[in-house]
């Protein structure tokens, strides 16, 4: 098992136990009793997309890019229909297969359906960036983020949520303008979140992220400003969420209002993880395979964005979600 996978799976378990019985509020969303089918599947989920997002070995590791969208297509149709056990051998078929019928057995289907959406996004979001690493393209920075999010648990991980806390969202409310840019949005910050800490270990590879996004549009930049500059985003980004929660708090269902600030746990969670992990402590060299250990860093935490600005960055592939929030605070003015 890989060491990321190992340090998940034990902290995970750890838990488990250490875990008391939340007190029950009163209302509609008060039925916080954590169902276990769904406890046990988004651990499998987590532990099966760790493994399709490792690197270098990304799974399939095929020679041309169509084999890679033939493998794609496959998952797809796993998805798609639950009921048959794939043909192929191949593992990745199969766990996806397996997990795909439990989410089939939940007693939630509009809710197992988001989660499957956001499975088959993070596929697609896999699927591209493998095509833009061995390209070596380095894309645009709107472009970047147009994609990033997908290409990180947050796609499946924030629809799992109300599965996981034992509420539920309406179809209305999952369709709403804001929640499905909470579904964009959280990810995306964590996935910034992943760009800085990761960054050595994308170098030791041989790939590229966030920052070399940034050095690519700056040329002559050095290392240290991209990082300023990567923070000074996702610092921005998180003013938004912050915004958003706190607007549906004040206006929104309480169900969707506890949606709204339990994705949060997913930018802190991640951020604990990965600033312990052996999968970032200790990345592979791409040429080797060895191991080694890499530079100590430490993160510090501040109740103080390096940009809070409440305006959009000049980024077409994210500036409307303000505009959404500006529109929503008018109509609830």
């Amino acid at each position: 098992m890989d060491g990321g996978l190992r340090d998940l799976h034990t902290r995970l378990l750890a838990r488990k136990d250490q875990q008391r019985p939340r007190r029950r509020h009163d209302g509609p969303a008060g039925r916080s009793r954590h169902p276990r089918p769904a406890h046990e599947l988004v651990l499998r989920l987590l532990l099966l997309g760790l493994r399709l997002g490792r690197r270098p070995r990304r799974p399939p590791r095929p020679a041309a890019p169509a084999a890679l969208t033939s493998h794609c297509q496959r998952l797809d149709r796993i998805l798609d229909h639950p009921g048959p056990p794939p043909h192929e051998s191949d593992p990745y078929c199969q766990s996806l297969w397996d997990l795909r019928r439990r989410l089939a057995d939940l007693t939630d289907t509009d809710q197992a359906l988001r989660v499957t959406e956001g499975m088959r996004r993070f596929i697609h979001g896999g699927h591209h960036w493998t095509r833009m690493q061995r390209s070596r393209s380095i894309p645009p920075l709107n472009d970047y983020l147009f994609a990033r999010s997908d290409d990180c648990a947050g796609s499946w991980m924030v629809p799992f949520y109300p599965l996981i806390g034992g509420y539920r969202l309406t179809r209305e409310e999952a369709a709403e303008p804001l929640t499905l840019i909470l579904t964009d949005l959280v990810p995306l910050i964590g996935a910034l979140d992943n760009d800085v800490i990761s960054h050595h270990r994308e170098a030791a590879i041989g790939e590229f992220n966030l920052l070399d996004v940034l050095r690519n549009e700056n040329k002559g930049y050095p290392l240290a400003d991209a990082v300023t500059d990567a923070i000074a985003l996702r610092d921005r980004l998180m003013t938004l969420y912050v915004h958003i929660r706190d607007h549906l708090a004040r206006t929104a269902s309480p169900h969707l209002a506890r949606f709204a600030q339990d994705i949060g746990y997913i930018i802190r969670g991640h951020m604990e993880w990965a600033l312990e992990t052996s999968r970032y402590r200790t990345p592979q060299d791409a040429k080797t395979g060895e191991l080694h250990e890499a530079t100590a860093f430490t993160v510090d935490w501040t109740d103080h964005p390096a940009d809070d600005s409440p305006e959009p960055p000049d980024l077409p592939a994210i500036t409307w979600w303000w505009d959404h929030i500006r529109s929503a605070e008018t109509h609830a003015a």
